[in-house]
């Protein structure tokens, strides 16, 4: 028999199963578990595919969730610094706004008489014209002597209120009351926002 058999066939030995070669039906199924096996990977391939995109969207509903609640938690820490801060402010203002009225009215007080008639004779030189005919300035007489640099004549008049000054003249009258100016400005200061609560 070998002088009948001229080559010999060699099989791959891939297809060389423990007990023999392989047989044309048993490669037949080979193949078509080859074209099986591809299936079921690429089937895999898909899924994981599949579950891997679904991770990813998870993943970013996470994020995005997380996002919004640290977004909401940063409002709401906002909101609470804001109210803190506007509370703050209203003391604050309220604390000024009694700190401003306790030192005016300490400054009204420690205004000596003197001083007062000199405020008033300066307001006088700044409202009244410069050239005046017949101008008497007068005082309260515990506010005498007027101070000095003044361009028009003095009188005590007892009719007036210490501290009050009056300039008459032939065109007019002017007026400055240091006492009623100090109690306009103190009305002024408790109109204000924080003097309201404070006073």
């Amino acid at each position: 028999m070998t002088g009948f058999c001229k080559a010999r066939l060699d099989a791959d030995p891939r297809l060389q199963p423990l007990h023999g070669i392989l047989r044309g039906d048993a490669i037949e199924r080979t193949a078509d578990a080859h074209v099986l096996a591809g299936q079921i990977v690429e089937q895999g391939r898909q899924e994981a595919q599949q579950l891997l995109a679904a991770a990813r969207e998870e993943a970013r509903l996470a994020v995005h969730e997380a996002q919004a609640r640290v977004l909401e938690q940063a409002m709401r820490l906002q909101q609470g610094m804001d109210a803190a801060m506007a509370e703050l402010l209203e003391q604050a203002q309220h604390v000024v706004a009694e700190l401003a009225g306790v030192l005016y009215d300490r400054l009204v007080l420690e205004t000596t008489a003197q001083e007062k008639v000199a405020a008033g004779c300066r307001r006088l030189l700044r409202e009244a014209p410069p050239k005046l005919v017949n101008a008497v300035l007068r005082l309260h007489p515990q506010d005498m002597p007027p101070p000095p640099g003044l361009p028009w004549p003095c009188e005590g008049d007892d009719r007036l209120e210490p501290g009050t000054c009056k300039l008459e003249a032939d065109s007019g009258e002017w007026r400055a009351d240091f006492s009623a100016a100090a109690a306009a400005l103190r009305q002024a200061l408790a109109s204000l926002p924080g003097m309201q609560a404070a006073t």
